[in-house]
């Protein structure tokens, strides 16, 4: 499966297993896919935009299209995914976690607090995606780093119960929702 240009990340599911992921930084433009019957889903990420020189207002997303044995693939459907609220859930029910969870996924849990408070989200042991408290967008997280929290700030947080929403495309590593006493930025140099 070749991919004219990927700008900026593509993760490519058939069926809803993962068959690969392709990185704008690293030239990559093919995945080893042969001809199979089922579902293709390519899960494109916008990794952000440039102000400078000659690739300012660049379109972002799958530029040139996509073919299979040499075959142009046609009638795609294109879900954007407005990141200024979460998503809302893809089905009913609550499903525990327990161990690693593969993304994309979206996980919802509550905390308590007794008033409200300034808070830094642990992002420690999660792979790539982003945050919203009680319906507010955090930002993105990633294992590359270099920051590892994410800031609450108080006025957006409740005495009593508070969502979290945490939509992954990569892998949870840990399901677990820690807060950390202070901001961990990464190296400072």
């Amino acid at each position: 499966m070749c991919f004219g240009e990927v700008r900026d990340r593509a993760s490519v599911f058939l069926n809803g297993q993962p068959v690969g992921t392709l990185l704008r930084e690293h030239h990559q433009r093919a995945i080893g896919l042969r001809r199979a019957v089922g579902e293709l889903v390519v899960l494109v990420e916008d990794e952000g935009r440039v102000n400078y020189g000659p690739r300012i207002g660049e379109p972002k997303g799958v530029i040139g299209g996509v073919t299979l044995d040499g075959d142009p693939l046609v009638g795609w459907d294109v879900l954007p995914l407005d990141l200024n609220a979460p998503p809302s859930p893809w089905h009913d029910g609550v499903t525990p976690l327990d161990g690693a969870v593969g993304g994309p996924v979206l996980v919802r849990a509550e905390f308590t607090l007794d008033e409200p408070a300034d808070l830094h989200l642990d992002t420690d042991g999660w792979g790539r995606g982003v945050v919203w408290v009680n319906g507010l967008c955090l930002g993105r997280y990633s294992s590359r780093g270099p920051q590892r929290t994410l800031y609450a700030p108080g006025p957006i947080t409740r005495a009593g119960v508070n969502e979290l929403v945490i939509f992954e495309t990569d892998v949870l590593t840990s399901v677990t929702a820690r807060f950390a006493p202070g901001p961990l930025l990464g190296p400072t140099e």
